[in-house]
């Protein structure tokens, strides 16, 4: 008696748990079939949920490509023609993910009663006939067979296009994906102008396929532009990332080897200083700005015409000496001096000796703004330098739309919001043209940046998450297109004419200063080295930073002569210590013109696997479950 009890309680356990599970309960699908080849597909699924899994609804999920039967693969557009709960019209949002149609019915905001439900889901698609010698026919995968649930019955309907029109043979497939066999029920009714199929009793991944054959000419094949159509879809990615990518490296080689180029392909020896024009000049215009060895340059060639002398002492201390400089004022009115060197000689003018520390940072650095100023007003830079920002930033953009515009003629399958990308490239373009134009009203100018702003970032945003779906194929074309623009920048002209042909000169004056003197023997008649032409060039060395290979050149020719310039006095003779000479005094001149106290306080400084099947035609009996068209799964959300 006690074990009856117990029987009874686990099968009234069973009996719950049974009844509680959330599953299928019928999955009907009606086909029409008509004349254009397109169908429209009628799902009707009966679910029971139980709050589990189906929390807000069911989830649908259809492939987004299929093969023909030639192997080629189709991608599949989906019109959602009705959705509807229970006969009544239901919200619903979709979303391509992984090459599939997810279908999302419910709304995020409404949890579903434990209950039964039934949805039903129509929509249409093409492509999706066979067209062989004999006959055509339809494969299709009726229920899918990625449903974590059972489905306890499924049924389909096809019909054709004309009422009279009757079925040739009807085959199908039911279980797990790839299974041969079939325990469904296959019916002509009507008259043989309905293909009915049933069956009972699916589990877990488990489905039905059909495939129902009729005479030709029913269904209207595809015409040749629709052919044309279909066949760019499947190459348009490798035919735009030939495109695109044979374009980009056609640009990486016209930047590089095909551009015509003002400047000279050789480089002259010049023995002189171009123009006549002063070291800092010299290193003004090459170094495209005014540094401290321009500086520095400036401060030698003044005590070498004699205006001051340079004195260097040294301070012995317990572990190491250091070298201390003073300028002693020999002239105070020199008349040999260049604009800019006077306008640095003026504060020192009537003093004796100034040591060459920050204790002197008010002399020095009234010196230095001087000086500074003075040159800027000899030379416009811009005369011989052009600059690249702008252009390095209209290239960006034009890489950004660029690269946005190719994956969107490639893209071969997701989602395209074409009414926002559209307006966004042709916007952020015509910005980019408008960037070109050089613009000084400063409404216009606040109008530009409001525009980059709003418009160009969010557009570049959108070119940088839209590399996060791209394949590999279109990955490896946007590296081409970056690559190109980094040739592209590198290959941006810097210079003005005036400025290549002050380049090429400057270039040449530099190479005889920096030539060593095995060398030297390929110039035509170059000058004889003396201790008068080493410091006349010096401070041209210094300011073109090839003091260094200046001084070794003159090493021996000063040694010789003894050399004891009246502009530097020192512990040692200068032909010894010019080469740490440079450097050392140097870091004091840049030092002094510091102002040394610290600044005050005050200053601020869902499953989803499971593809549609090949195109091997269904109706002789070669077809699998899984296989032909539709197919897909679901599951709750």
């Amino acid at each position: 008696m006690q074990v009856k009890k117990i029987v009874a309680f686990i099968s009234l356990l069973f009996f719950f748990y049974g009844n509680a599970q959330e599953k299928i309960i019928r999955f009907d699908a009606k086909i029409q079939i008509q004349h254009s080849g397109i169908i429209q597909v009628t799902e009707s699924i009966q679910i029971k949920a139980e709050g589990n899994q189906f929390k807000h609804g069911l989830l649908r999920v259809l492939p987004l490509n299929r093969k023909d039967k030639d192997g080629n693969e189709i991608d599949l557009g989906y019109e959602i023609n009705s959705i509807k709960k229970d006969g009544i019209k239901e919200p619903y949002f979709t979303k391509e993910e992984d090459d599939f149609y997810k279908i999302y019915i419910g709304s995020k905001d409404r949890d579903l009663d434990v209950g039964t439900y039934t949805y039903q889901i129509t929509y249409s698609l093409p492509y999706q006939i066979g067209y062989f010698d004999d006959y055509d026919e339809l494969y299709w995968n009726v229920t899918g067979n990625d449903w974590q649930f059972s489905i306890d019955h499924a049924a389909c309907e096809i019909y054709l296009p004309k009422e009279n029109a009757e079925f040739k043979s009807l085959y199908s497939y039911s279980g797990s994906d790839g299974a041969k066999g079939s325990n469904a029920t296959n019916r002509l009714i009507n008259n043989k102008t309905v293909a009915s199929f049933s069956i009972d009793g699916l589990r877990p991944y488990e489905g039905l396929t059909v495939a129902a054959s009729f005479d030709k000419e029913l269904v209207l094949p595809p015409s040749t532009l629709e052919k044309s159509a279909s066949f760019y879809k499947q190459i348009k990615e490798m035919l735009w990332s030939v495109v695109f990518g044979i374009a980009a490296l056609f640009f990486c080689f016209y930047q590089r080897f095909g551009k015509k180029r003002n400047r000279s392909s050789a480089i002259i020896p010049e023995f002189r200083p171009p123009f006549a024009w002063s070291p800092a000049i010299v290193g003004y215009v090459y170094n495209n700005g005014l540094n401290d060895e321009v500086y520095m340059a400036s401060v030698i060639n003044t005590a070498v015409k004699g205006a001051i002398k340079i004195n260097e002492t040294i301070d012995e201390g317990v572990f190491t000496n250091s070298k201390i400089y003073e300028i002693e004022v020999l002239n105070k009115t020199p008349s040999n001096l260049s604009d800019e060197e006077q306008a640095f000689f003026k504060p020192l003018a009537d003093r004796v000796r100034i040591l060459v520390s920050m204790t002197s940072y008010k002399i020095f650095e009234k010196a230095y703004n001087g000086w500074q100023n003075r040159v800027a007003k000899q030379i416009k830079i811009e005369s011989y330098h052009v600059s690249t920002t702008r252009k390095k930033w209209l290239g960006f953009l034009l890489l950004v739309n660029i690269g946005l515009i190719f994956l969107l003629l490639s893209r071969t399958k997701g989602y395209v919001n074409y009414g926002f990308l559209i307006p966004s490239i042709a916007g952020s373009i015509a910005i980019v043209l408008w960037l070109r134009k050089k613009i000084e009203h400063l409404g216009l100018i606040i109008l530009r940046g409001l525009l980059c702003f709003f418009w160009v970032i969010p557009t570049v945003f959108i070119y940088i998450f839209s590399l996060f779906s791209a394949t590999w194929m279109q990955l490896g074309v946007q590296a081409v297109i970056i690559l190109a623009y980094v040739v592209y920048v590198f290959s941006i002209e810097k210079h003005t004419q005036i400025g290549l042909e002050a380049m090429e000169r400057i270039e040449g004056f530099k190479m005889y200063l920096e030539t060593a003197e095995k060398d030297r023997m390929n110039m035509l008649n170059p000058p004889e080295q003396t201790p008068e032409l080493f410091e006349e060039l010096l401070p041209y060395a210094i300011a073109l930073d090839v003091d260094v290979a200046w001084g070794k050149q003159f090493e021996t020719v000063l040694e010789l002569a003894k050399y004891d310039p009246a502009w530097y006095s020192g512990n040692e003779g200068f032909y010894i210590a010019s080469s740490g000479f440079v450097s050392s005094f140097g870091k004091s001149v840049s030092a002094s013109k510091v102002d040394p106290s610290p600044p005050s306080s005050s200053s601020s400084r869902s499953s989803s696997s499971g593809s549609s099947g090949s195109w091997s035609s269904g109706s002789s009996g070669g077809g699998s479950s899984g296989g032909g068209g539709g197919g897909g799964g679901g599951g709750g959300w």
